[in-house]
């Protein structure tokens, strides 16, 4: 019964891994000051088919959500309900803007849904 609890607690959390989000702006803000670590701010809408494969496909991906949650501090903000708090004009969604925390400098961004290995590139990118 031991082994079998055991099981399903490692078998539970092995397909769990997901990227920590704040929940909000400032909350992720004064978290990535704290880490120094940059700021990785999501445009998203619950609507968008491309925002949704990132969220449930490429933010689960063991490589992707261990990176994001090592060198970054991450936020999602929904642009219908957020439109006042957007610190970065955009243009389409899934849009994602990396970020100085103190300073509030954008460092990076980019525009579009990705795959996995695509998305890696990218935040290796910011991180460089």
């Amino acid at each position: 019964m031991k082994i079998i609890s055991i099981l399903l607690f490692f078998i539970t959390f092995a397909f769990s891994s997901s990227i920590n989000f704040e929940d909000n702006l400032k909350e992720a803000k004064d978290e990535a000051i704290k880490k120094n670590r940059p700021l990785m701010i999501m445009y998203s809408t619950p609507t968008c088919p491309e925002c949704n494969y990132m969220k449930k496909k490429v933010f689960k991906n063991e490589k992707v959500s261990s990176y994001v949650n090592k060198n970054f501090v991450s936020v999602v903000m929904d642009i219908n309900e957020n439109k006042k708090e957007l610190p970065f004009k955009f243009i389409g969604i899934p849009s994602f803007f990396f970020v100085n925390a103190r300073t509030m400098e954008l460092l990076d961004k980019s525009i579009g849904g990705m795959r996995d290995k695509e998305f890696l590139t990218v935040l290796e990118k910011v991180k460089k």
